[in-house]
């Protein structure tokens, strides 16, 4: 059975690690970067493997909560500005597909 993306099935959710490269897989056309769930203890790159099915306007929402000022780098697959965290604050930013990589289409916000 086919798999049925977002809006009219799921968003897909990847939790990050504490710390060290990330290696996500992006095959939906919206998916949730969760790096508050494991706070970042050290610094973070993230590096993408895009799914040839994933079509232009895909949205990626990157949330991180650091411990300290650590550092969330968007590697292999995205084009952004490094987020440097604030101790026990989650940052968040939205990255929107342009048929090769995922740009950042806004400025990371803290919301809490």
């Amino acid at each position: 059975m086919a798999k049925i993306d977002w809006p009219f099935g799921p968003a897909d959710v990847v939790a990050l690690t504490a710390s060290g490269a990330q290696a996500i897989s992006i095959e939906n056309r919206m998916t949730i970067i969760d790096g508050v769930t494991v706070e970042a203890t050290g610094n973070r790159t993230l590096n993408l493997t895009i799914d040839e099915e994933v079509s232009a306007g895909a949205l990626l929402l990157v949330k991180s909560k650091t411990n300290g000022t650590e550092t969330t780098i968007f590697g292999t697959g995205m084009s952004g500005a490094t987020i440097t965290g604030v101790a026990g604050k989650t940052k968040t930013t939205i990255f929107v597909y342009d048929g090769s990589n995922f740009v950042e289409a806004a400025t990371p916000i803290q919301i809490d």
